[in-house]
C-alpha cells in the first residue's frame, strides 16, 4: 500500500488490521479495514462516475440494509487517486459457498437475494434521464450489426435478430429506476448459510429494473438452480409471476446473448470459448427463444 494513502487517510491511520482483497475483477485496490470498514482506491480520473457510485449507494441505503453503507468519499490530488470507505460486509461469495449449503438453503439464499434486489429498485433514476426504450434500443441495434462479424452459425444470428427486433417494443414506456447490473452469485454474499448482502456496484446503472435480471441464465443458473429460481420468486415474494415479466426477461436473455458473442471477439479465446458456450446454453434453455421461461425455472 502507497505509504501516502497510509498517512493520508484517517481510517488508515487508526487501523490495527488491514487486510488486501485480491479476488474479483475490478481494477480497484480493496483493503479490509479492522474487519469494519472496505476501502477501495481508484483513479481519480474515474472520480464523476465514481461519485455518483458513492451517492447512489448512501441513497440505496434507505431501501435495504443488505448493502454497504456509504462512509466516505475524498480525492488524494497528490497522486491522482481517489477512495471510497464502505461499511465491511463479512461473507463468502455465493459463487464458492452455495456449494456447501442444501438445495432448500440454496433457494432460500436466492429469495432473500431478489427481494433485495427489488427493495433496491425502487429508488428512481436522476431526472431528466433519456428513455430506457432510447437507450437500449440504440445499444442493441449497434450489437446486431457487430454480430455479423462473429463465427455463429447463421440461423442462430438470424433467431436472434427476429426475436429481438419481435419483441423490443416491450421496453416503450418501462421505469428508469436503479439497476445494478451485476447482479449474480459472485456479487452475492454468504455467511453462516444465509445471504447477507448485495456488493460491488461499480457497474451500476438506470433503466427497467427487469434487465438486472438478465445474467441469471448466464451466470447463476450454472452455479445453483435453486438458488436461481429462488432469485425470481423472490423478487416477486411468491406473488404470480405476469406473462409481461417473462416477456421481458426474455428479450432481455437474448440480448446478453448478442452482446456477450459480440464482447467475446474482444477477448482471449479461452473467455471467447466459455461466453459462447453459456450463450449456447441460454438459447437451449429458451428452446431457440421459442419460449420466454427458461427450462430451469420450470424444472
Amino acid at each position: 500500500m502507497n505509504s501516502f494513502m497510509k498517512e493520508s487517510i484517517t481510517f488508515l491511520k487508526q487501523a490495527t488490521s488491514i487486510i488486501p482483497i485480491k479476488k474479483g475483477f475490478s481494477s480497484d485496490e480493496k483493503f479490509v479495514i479492522n474487519e469494519t470498514y472496505l476501502l477501495r482506491v481508484f483513479p481519480s480520473m474515474d472520480l464523476d462516475k465514481r461519485r455518483e457510485e458513492f451517492e447512489t449507494i448512501d441513497q440505496l441505503s434507505t431501501y435495504s440494509s443488505y448493502i454497504p453503507k456509504a462512509i466516505e468519499f475524498n480525492v488524494l490530488e497528490e497522486i491522482d487517486r481517489a477512495y471510497m470507505v464502505l461499511s465491511y460486509i463479512s461473507g463468502e461469495d455465493g459463487e464458492e459457498a452455495l456449494a456447501q449449503l442444501t438445495q432448500d438453503e440454496q433457494y432460500e439464499a436466492g429469495f432473500k437475494a431478489g427481494r433485495e434486489l427489488r427493495n433496491l429498485h425502487q429508488l428512481g433514476a436522476p431526472a431528466h434521464y433519456p428513455s430506457w426504450y432510447e437507450i437500449k434500443k440504440k445499444k442493441s441495434d449497434r450489437y446486431l450489426q457487430e454480430l455479423q462479424a462473429v463465427d455463429v452459425d447463421e440461423k442462430v444470428k438470424e433467431m436472434l435478430a427476429s426475436y429481438i427486433n419481435n419483441h423490443e417494443f416491450l421496453m416503450q414506456g418501462r421505469p428508469n429506476m436503479f439497476q445494478h447490473d451485476d447482479f449474480h452469485p459472485s456479487n452475492l454474499l454468504i455467511c453462516d448459510k444465509q445471504f447477507t448482502g448485495i456488493i460491488d456496484f461499480q457497474r451500476m446503472d438506470w433503466g427497467d429494473p427487469i434487465h438486472d435480471l438478465q445474467k441469471l441464465g448466464f451466470f447463476s443458473k450454472q452455479v445453483s438452480v435453486p438458488f436461481t429460481r429462488g432469485n425470481i420468486d423472490g423478487y416477486h415474494q411468491h406473488e404470480e409471476i405476469d406473462e409481461t415479466f417473462w416477456k421481458l426477461y426474455g428479450l432481455y436473455s437474448a440480448m446478453h446473448v448478442v452482446s456477450a458473442l459480440v464482447w467475446g471477439l474482444k477477448m482471449s479465446q479461452k473467455q471467447y470459448d466459455l461466453l459462447l458456450s453459456r450463450s449456447m446454453e441460454v438459447i437451449r434453455d429458451h428452446h431457440q427463444f421459442k419460449a420466454d421461461i427458461p427450462s430451469w425455472y420450470e424444472e
